[in-house]
């Protein structure tokens, strides 16, 4: 989507994902350090500048920090500890900066990456991806995805994508969705949190043609009283990410591709006083203007829409935090504690509702023991995503299956995960989940120099209720450009007798070279020449894909 080339991982890139973030830190001026005394706390606090009252702050987004003091540069808590708390620096001794830093990641890794990717969509005009707000974009106009499709990591290859930034400040929005009873098809929308106040579609409430009204909280004005409450969408943030499927079975058949692209159409984003004007009913997309974001940016934006994880510095991160904290689109969890408390050690660094953040104007040494916290976060979200992490993954026979388990408002470190490997991910197993694969059946990292098998018993398949996949990608997480157009393997593709079998069997050959057996080169998934991953997907899970239970079939080397 982006007017960048695509990313590919040259043949003797093999090695772990965790490498990139040194060698990105080695490039800037930032340094690691342990230096996190009460001396930098203190000269953190001559290089912040207030505008409201840290209780102001609060209290504006929705927050009263009660039994929370700060204590010159170290924090005590006065609550008892409670589930919340189990992630947070240890409230029992003295909170350093570095450690602050280092929550810090795992609690805006997501929010930070939903701000860049809004300003890619909403404000960026030389992006192929710009569309401004409440404006579907389609990938690849509306044909099957490529390896051109950057603005995110991870997507799946099997349905044809909408997404757009709906801006809820001025007035609500209607989103109007056709009449669907022939394939899966879904709408689902996603706050900076990464919570999900919205799914819908044929697996969730049924086929019907509906129109959803997207209504943010304290607005005032007139609401249609006819809308059904079931599609009355009650949100408390005023900006939104929105995700828009439709299957599509076989992406060779042009006169499918072209019925989908009807459905697309039909869907509509509109204003609530413009669906009002417009007799009920929606404006289409290519009848509606463009209306760029009106969010605050920093130069250096431009520079981190693609590969953000990888890209991002201590002072990227830091300062995009703040800017995330000061949005008036994005309001604050209103019953946290445990953002409350974030809030709390995030003033010590001059980063929080209310205050601005310069990171030149810090001394050496803060900037040190922020990189260090910084780097030793990116260390344990990269770890807990690539390595597996029983409190964020289920090993399910070699696949790491996220536990998207819907609680992301205090699950910092599986959000993060989340946002690291697979952003917009589902909160909720209720959608989809999916299996990451960083490394074959002997432990060695995945690399397109090597020839694989994925074996599947034909009564044995992946039990879902709507279809699964499996799409490869670069080890960034990007689709990389093949002779076949071929992203993935998918069910749908062995439902309409696309698939070779044999044995009762389904053998995917993953490779860089194209099989000389026509056998097998019916079921090649193309491999990139280096390093690479899976995120198999499995829509409609049966909980034996939930919990790990099902038995998956391995990634397995071909013998030398």
């Amino acid at each position: 989507m982006s007017k960048y080339p695509h990313h590919t991982t040259p043949e003797s890139d093999s090695e772990p994902l965790r490498a990139t973030r040194r060698t990105a830190l080695r490039g800037t001026n930032t340094h690691q350090g342990t230096q996190d005394s009460d001396k930098i706390g203190d000269r953190v606090h001559q290089f912040r500048t207030r505008t409201l009252t840290r209780r102001e702050a609060l209290q504006r987004g929705g927050l009263v920090a009660g039994g929370l003091t700060l204590g010159g540069s170290t924090v005590t808590r006065t609550v008892a500890a409670d589930q919340e708390s189990e992630e947070s620096p240890d409230s029992d001794t003295e909170t350093s900066v570095a450690s602050i830093a280092e929550e810090a990641y795992l609690y805006g890794l997501q929010q930070v990456i939903f701000y860049v990717t809004r300003f890619n969509y909403t404000q960026k005009e030389d992006s192929d991806v710009f569309v401004g707000v409440n404006r579907w974009y389609y990938p690849n106009e509306g044909r099957p995805i490529t390896a051109d499709f950057t603005a995110v990591v991870s997507p799946n290859a099997t349905t044809l994508y909408g997404q757009g930034f709906l801006d809820l400040q001025d007035e609500p929005v209607v989103i109007e969705m056709p009449e669907v009873t022939d394939r899966y098809f879904s709408l689902e929308l996603m706050d900076q949190y990464g919570i999900y106040p919205l799914y819908a579609g044929n697996q969730f409430n049924g086929t019907d043609a509906r129109s959803y009204l997207i209504l943010p909280d304290e607005y005032e004005g007139e609401i249609p009283g006819d809308f059904p409450a079931t599609d009355v969408v009650q949100t408390g943030t005023k900006t939104l990410l929105t995700e828009l499927r439709y299957a599509l079975r076989d992406p060779t058949d042009e006169s499918e591709i072209a019925y989908v692209n009807d459905l697309q159409e039909q869907t509509t984003i509109t204003q609530l006083s413009e669906w009002l004007a417009n007799d009920r009913s929606g404006v289409p997309r290519a009848e509606q203007s463009v209306v760029p974001g009106d969010y605050e940016t920093v130069p250096r934006m431009a520079d981190l829409t693609e590969q953000q994880v990888e890209n991002q510095t201590a002072a990227d991160f830091f300062t995009l935090l703040n800017l995330v904290l000061n949005d008036p689109s994005m309001p604050l969890i209103d019953d946290s504690r445990k953002e409350a408390a974030m809030l709390e050690w995030l003033e010590r660094v001059g980063i929080g509702p209310g205050m601005e953040f310069e990171w030149s104007a810090l001394e050496t040494d803060v900037q040190e023991a922020l990189t260090s916290g910084f780097e030793n976060g990116f260390e344990r979200v990269r770890a807990a995503g690539t390595e597996g992490n029983s409190d964020v993954m289920v090993d399910m026979n070699g696949w790491n299956i996220l536990q998207n388990t819907a609680d992301f408002r205090t699950d910092w470190l599986t959000r993060a995960v989340m946002a690291d490997i697979g952003f917009a991910g589902p909160d909720s197993p209720a959608s989809h989940v999916a299996g990451f694969k960083f490394t074959d059946a002997n432990g060695e990292q995945l690399n397109g120099s090597t020839q694989y098998t994925i074996t599947f018993d034909l009564n044995n398949l992946p039990p879902v209720t709507e279809f699964w996949e499996i799409p490869i990608y670069d080890a960034q997480g990007y689709f990389v450009e093949n002779e076949l157009g071929r992203y993935s393997i998918n069910s749908y593709m062995l439902e309409e007798g696309l698939l070779h079998t044999d044995a009762n069997e389904l053998v995917i050959y993953v490779q860089h070279e194209k099989p000389a057996n026509s056998e097998q080169a019916t079921n090649w998934l193309p491999a990139p020449e280096g390093g690479m991953r899976f995120a198999a997907r499995f829509y409609g899970p049966h909980w034996s894909l939930v919990d790990g239970s099902y038995d998956m079939p391995e990634v397995i080397p071909a013998e030398e």
